[in-house]
């Protein structure tokens, strides 16, 4: 019996590419930002798979990194949320960023099939700027998101030293840490020397 939501590939694809973009930045990373040169950017969008011309400039690199403190931004307005207002205002600060990354990357989807990748949707075509073949990619899987109701999907990590994101790919929805790093052993094992602790203290 599988325990995982059945997310469409393209969708769990980008999905982690979104979360992989939020988790590069320095205030998560302990080395660092980790999207400050051409290079780096590159390097990003060949582990996610991104088809036409990996090819960066300063201005795709400077674009990407707004593209991320918006949604960043964003998306902790929805992550935090607690009320139902709460949660609309934060669904809407999501659909903004939304709406004006589709009208900034002039996005024109598209139906493609390339190299391992059944048909799928691309947002804008292989000769637009790197910058904005990532930031359309963000747009069209929060969009997928919203449509389902599953933008709840998106959390951080509960781990107390930890700021980083995560994808929740579970049917019911019960991942609680990251996958940068070892936070739930590390969480689980201080969790059990605490109980040992406070029973040695009682005996």
């Amino acid at each position: 019996m599988s325990f995982t939501m059945a997310f469409i590939y393209d969708i769990r694809a980008n999905l982690t590419m979104l979360v992989d973009l939020l988790n590069t930045s320095g205030d998560i990373t302990d080395g660092g930002d980790e999207l400050t040169t051409t290079a780096k950017l590159r390097g990003f969008a060949a582990r996610h798979d991104f088809s036409g011309p990996l090819t960066a400039t300063r201005s795709d690199v400077n674009e990407t990194l707004d593209l991320r403190r918006r949604f960043a931004a964003a998306l902790d307005a929805s992550i935090d949320a607690e009320t139902d207002d709460e949660v609309e205002a934060g669904t809407i600060a999501v659909v903004d960023e939304i709406n004006l990354t589709l009208s900034d990357s002039g996005s024109v989807p598209q139906l493609v099939k390339h190299d391992h990748w059944d048909w799928h949707l691309h947002a804008t075509g292989t000769r637009a700027s790197l910058a904005d073949r990532v930031a359309a990619d963000v747009a069209l899987v929060l969009i997928d998101l919203i449509r389902s109701g599953d933008l709840d999907r998106l959390g951080r990590c509960a781990a107390e030293d930890c700021r980083a994101y995560l994808a929740d790919f579970s049917r019911n929805r019960s991942k609680r840490f990251c996958d940068t790093g070892s936070c739930a052993t590390r969480t689980h094992v201080a969790a059990f020397r605490a109980r040992h602790s406070d029973a040695d203290s009682h005996n």
